[in-house]
């Protein structure tokens, strides 16, 4: 009744036809802001329109079903862990060195029974989830969530794990975040949308989809400031985006993604393992957990390469933001990459003097997830993502046990280990994201030496990332 009185308006609650456990409040008609307090009121958000589809999640099919020849070729934590040679044996863990699998628009689910199983099968020890924040409803469990919850787990092992939901989108979960006292760390986005059509996928309240990516890049930057590190997935849909999946626009063949196109996140493109030959098998060791038993998992020796359709379900995403300029620690990666005869989309196409995207990358196909009592493969870079999420957590977990502080916002950082010693990464040079998750299309960019608008500075070397940290920062 106070909320109504102070908007002068209604408000109703709503319940999904399909799922009646789940509902939300909205206003309806007209609202109001207080005379006195307008001046100084920016934005509001979480009282009026309603929650818009699903955007960008994780692209999960049931085990059997082939795409193209990679059925071969399961990735577990296991093959995580030997391809980009992840050791924490003997690393004491820190209980604040926590990481956070951000979950928006409703998606509400994940099932505590399937993240046991899961780590069961995979030889993990146990570590269910440690704080749930927002609407939780695990009766039907989600691939998005039970991806990032799994995988974000597996890598940062035995580090506290917060979920965090917002039945909104960015602004709601940014004001959410940066005014709660206790906060996780780290926070991984397998989330996104196109970055010029932002107020298709929430109310802007009058403001225009540049005005909502300002607002929310500046919220980013304060929780920033409070020592957190932002993740976010570079998308699925490679450089043609969700604004033209089917290379229809003559006049806007490729687009960004938001929030994976924010200089003040960490955007994470994708990558795949290629078989030597269509029926090659995998030759593990004897450390191969139960479920490589059941499956034929990956060879962490096998070459990786940027994921792309159709040997796979998704495009890693990639290329320059529409909004944001390029930051000082990226013009010379970037100038290098777009003075190196690559072929680029046309120079109308893109910005090339703004932000350049992803930062980085990791493989992001054939996961294997199990989700309600069965194993599902999963694609995306909302694979990627909770992977470095839980790597930044180990390397976090490294500086709080010295009595230091956290990464933070650690883009700058990254970009600074790169010039100081380039094999701290794995170069990422065979691939392109010209296709979308459903066709190939005329215009994208190419994998090349150096960073790149596909896979970033590339995929991790985590023993020479960890010596660096322990160079410097230690």
């Amino acid at each position: 009744m106070q909320v109504s009185d102070l908007f002068n308006t209604e408000f109703h609650k709503f319940t999904y036809a399909a799922n009646p456990e789940r509902s939300f409040i909205r206003q309806v008609g007209d609202y109001s802001i207080p005379e006195d307090v307008s001046e100084v009121v920016e934005f509001i958000s979480g009282i009026n329109g309603l929650p818009s589809a699903k955007r960008m999640k994780a692209h999960n099919r049931p085990v059997g079903k082939n795409v193209g020849d990679n059925e071969t070729g399961k990735v577990v934590p296991y093959v995580i862990n030997g391809l980009y040679n992840i050791s924490t044996a003997s690393w004491g863990f820190n209980t604040n060195s926590s990481v956070c699998l951000a979950e928006f628009q409703n998606d509400r689910s994940f099932a505590a029974s399937d993240l046991s199983a899961f780590q069961t099968q995979n030889a993990l020890p146990s570590n269910p989830v440690y704080k749930i924040v927002g609407p939780y409803s695990p009766t039907v469990p989600d691939a998005e969530a039970t991806l990032d919850v799994q995988y974000g787990s597996a890598v940062a092992v035995n580090a506290p794990v917060w979920f965090w939901t917002v039945d909104g989108w960015m602004l709601e979960f940014a004001n959410n975040f940066y005014s709660t006292a206790v906060v996780p760390y780290i926070v991984s986005m397998s989330w996104g949308w196109t970055e010029t059509d932002q107020c298709q996928i929430t109310s802007c309240n009058g403001m225009t989809s540049a005005q909502y990516v300002a607002k929310c890049n500046t919220e980013f930057q304060k929780i920033g400031l409070r020592g957190v590190t932002l993740l976010a997935a570079s998308g699925d849909q490679g450089a043609p985006g969700d604004g033209d999946p089917y290379c229809i626009d003559t006049a806007a063949p490729i687009s960004s993604i938001y929030p994976g196109a924010s200089p003040y996140v960490t955007s994470v493109g994708a990558t795949m393992l290629v078989p030597p030959a269509a029926d090659a098998q995998s030759e593990l060791d004897g450390a191969a957990p139960p479920i490589c038993t059941t499956y034929d998992c990956a060879d962490p020796t096998w070459p990786e390469v940027a994921c792309s359709y159709p040997q796979a379900l998704i495009t890693s995403g990639g290329g320059f933001s529409a909004y944001s300029p390029r930051p000082s620690w990226q013009n010379t990666v970037v100038s290098k990459y777009l003075s190196s005869g690559v072929t680029l989309p046309p120079a109308s196409a893109y910005n090339a003097s703004n932000r350049g995207f992803p930062d980085v990358s990791a493989v992001g196909h054939n996961y294997l997830i199990y989700i309600g009592g069965h194993w599902e493969i999963v694609d995306g870079t909302s694979c990627s993502t909770p992977v470095w999420a839980g790597m930044i957590g180990l390397w976090n977990d490294l500086l709080l046990n010295a009595g230091k502080g956290t990464l933070g916002p650690v883009n700058a950082f990254l970009y600074q280990m790169y010039a100081s010693n380039p094999n701290t990464f794995k170069d990422i040079t065979s691939g392109n994201n010209n296709c979308s998750e459903s066709k190939c299309c005329q215009y994208g960019y190419t994998a090349t030496t150096g960073w790149d608008a596909v896979t970033g500075l590339g995929a991790p070397n985590f023993p020479a990332i960890t010596s660096y940290i322990q160079s410097t920062l230690l």
